[in-house]
């Protein structure tokens, strides 16, 4: 698995494309790297971007000298001209290629791309190392997850780095993990696949063990009136963002609306101002359990298509900091919090079909 280009001291030459899509203008940086390998940046990339402030030599000046990773002939990644940090050997990329490999995007349930990444790249450099069930007790199948451990690589980058994927089988609810205990960087001196076997049965028994204890204690715990109404603004942004939808995406969206919305639930409960308030909000305990707040989060992220103002690694962060990071929820009592919970998104198969006051 050796076919890959890693091109240092690159000449590019750039083509700036001009193209009208539904009235709309975009512009987009075409690059010819060492009179070989061709490349078209996506209008809304920096490279493409650039050509909008300057021309197309000097973004070719910009680019020339620099790196340009290649598999099968598709760029995976870049550093310009300007760049003079880090790179890996051609020895070191082939022992990458022949342990960790790569992935099509296609073939991923979640993304792992850096954000300065070649954005059209159909290939992720990564390898799945490990799966493990994870069966919370008292939860029947509701209860059942898969945590996916991988390894992520990169010629520009010293180290193997860890991501992690939690995955709720009945639903296919998932999450990319976020947190900082699951994204370890792995130097690499010798006995490379030892040392990431050791490092993926340490990550993987302490997500095991607290995945277990958190979703068990999730359930009893509140979320507070700003997650959700966090959630209502990221089903709302996803709803009204424009282009194509199913009619199921936008029932989908609207019911987790109608289910999170803390005013429809809660204002025989407290002041309106409470609701125009973020910091009160995150004081205070909603109708729904962090646990509801936990699947409609990963709902969204797995189930509906990301905008510009709602991002998948948004939701990722909110769940992981539910999940993982939380210190301050709130726990369920008559004495704190008296209005019933509908506690809808426990269960998957009520949470988009059952009844909404």
């Amino acid at each position: 698995m050796n076919d890959f280009n890693l091109i240092r001291n690159a000449d590019v030459k750039v083509k700036k494309v001009i193209q009208h899509e539904g009235g709309h203008r975009r512009v987009f940086a075409d690059v010819t790297v060492n009179g070989e390998f061709e490349h078209r940046f996506p209008h809304t990339s920096r490279i493409s971007k650039h050509l909008d402030l300057m021309e197309e030599s000097d973004l070719a000046n910009r680019l020339t000298g620099g790196s340009f990773f290649f598999i099968e002939d598709e760029l995976v990644d870049f550093r310009d001209g300007g760049y003079n940090g880090f790179v890996h050997t051609d020895e070191s990329v082939k022992v990458f290629m022949d342990i960790l490999g790569y992935q099509r995007k296609a073939d991923l349930a979640f993304a792992h791309v850096r954000k300065d990444e070649a954005d059209t790249s159909k290939i992720v450099l990564r390898k799945v190392w490990n799966e493990n069930e994870i069966s919370v007790p008292g939860y029947q199948s509701g209860g059942d997850f898969t945590s996916q451990l991988s390894f992520v690589w990169n010629p520009y980058v010293k180290t193997i780095n860890s991501a992690f994927d939690l995955v709720r089988l009945i639903c296919t609810n998932g999450m990319v993990g976020v947190t900082s205990f699951l994204n370890t960087k792995i130097p690499l001196f010798n006995r490379w696949e030892e040392h990431l076997d050791i490092a993926s049965r340490q990550i993987q028994n302490k997500v095991n063990s607290t995945v277990i204890d958190r979703i068990q204690s999730m359930s009893a715990e509140r979320a507070s009136v700003a997650d959700c109404l966090l959630l209502e603004q990221h089903a709302f942004d996803r709803l009204y963002a424009g282009g194509e939808k199913d009619e199921g995406e936008r029932e989908r969206l609207f019911s987790i609306m109608a289910a999170v919305n803390p005013r429809n639930h809660l204002s025989d409960v407290y002041q309106p101002a409470v609701f125009d308030s973020r910091d009160m909000g995150a004081q205070l305990p909603a109708h729904l359990s962090a646990f509801d707040a936990f699947n409609v989060a990963t709902e969204l992220r797995s189930h509906t298509a990301q905008t510009r103002k709602s991002s998948d690694f948004a939701l990722d962060k909110f769940a992981n900091g539910l999940l993982f990071d939380r210190e301050d929820n709130f726990v369920a009592s008559a004495s704190r919090y008296t209005t019933r919970s509908t506690a809808s998104f426990a269960d998957p198969e009520r949470a988009f079909y059952g009844d909404m006051k």
